[in-house]
């Protein structure tokens, strides 16, 4: 006899889609992982979590997270994510990047993941377990990239408030990193929160040339050093 796999993930949930404009859309697919307390108990315990830093101003400061890379075949929920991804969009995704906020003091400040670099058709996916918080999305203004995400996170009248997790499938898609930027405000919670991140870029178009998240902010005249690092 053949073994079988459980599944771990609810092929039947309801898809929540959310259009952003006529390029870009969201959308939340709510108790993706069936088991979200054993998921998040098992990714927790088991993942190599690192503290980075990231260049800001000269210097380098941690970043307010911890972060980790994981392989699908660690464990079936992974896995079985990143077949359904594939089969539903036919793209090869790459992943996974695993995010661990210990806290609410743990944050992500508003970005859009330029490191793709072609930003017109993008896919990305994000697997939340553990605590529910705010997932803001706020439109990108048309003035310089710095300026777009001054104001706090969910302040602006514009600004989208999703609040994926407990197992929840959010998925950013079109131009959505080209358009807009998103981000996970601090929060008034002392439970952790992982999140775990699928990507896939056409790469057609016009790539993005202006600096990422993680390529620092140095203004010095000295030699220019890596935009992030691990903590020593």
């Amino acid at each position: 006899m053949p073994e079988t796999t459980t599944l771990a993930i609810n092929r039947a949930a309801v898809i929540d889609r959310r259009p952003l404009g006529a390029a870009s859309w969201v959308e939340v697919i709510s108790g993706w992982a069936v088991d979200p307390v054993g998921a998040f108990a098992q990714v927790h315990t088991s993942s190599p979590w690192e503290q980075t830093e990231v260049l800001r101003y000269d210097k380098y400061v941690p970043e307010r997270r911890l972060g980790a890379g994981l392989r699908c075949e660690a464990m079936p929920l992974l896995r079985q994510t990143e077949l359904h991804l594939e089969s539903r969009f036919r793209q090869r995704f790459t992943g996974v990047a695993a995010i661990l906020y210990r806290t609410g003091d743990d944050f992500q400040g508003l970005h859009s993941d330029r490191e793709m670099r072609w930003l017109d058709d993008t896919l990305i996916a994000i697997l939340v377990l553990g605590q529910r918080r705010p997932f803001v999305l706020r439109e990108r203004s048309p003035g310089p990239a710095h300026l777009a995400d001054r104001s706090p996170a969910g302040s602006l009248p514009g600004d989208i408030v999703l609040t994926p997790g407990e197992g929840d499938l959010l998925i950013m898609g079109g131009a959505c990193q080209r358009d807009w930027l998103h981000g996970v405000p601090p929060d008034g919670t002392e439970s952790p929160r992982i999140s775990l991140t699928w990507r896939w870029s056409s790469r057609r178009g016009r790539p993005d040339t202006n600096a990422g998240y993680y390529d620092g902010r140095q203004f010095s005249d000295g030699p220019r050093q890596p935009g992030y690092r691990r903590s020593s």
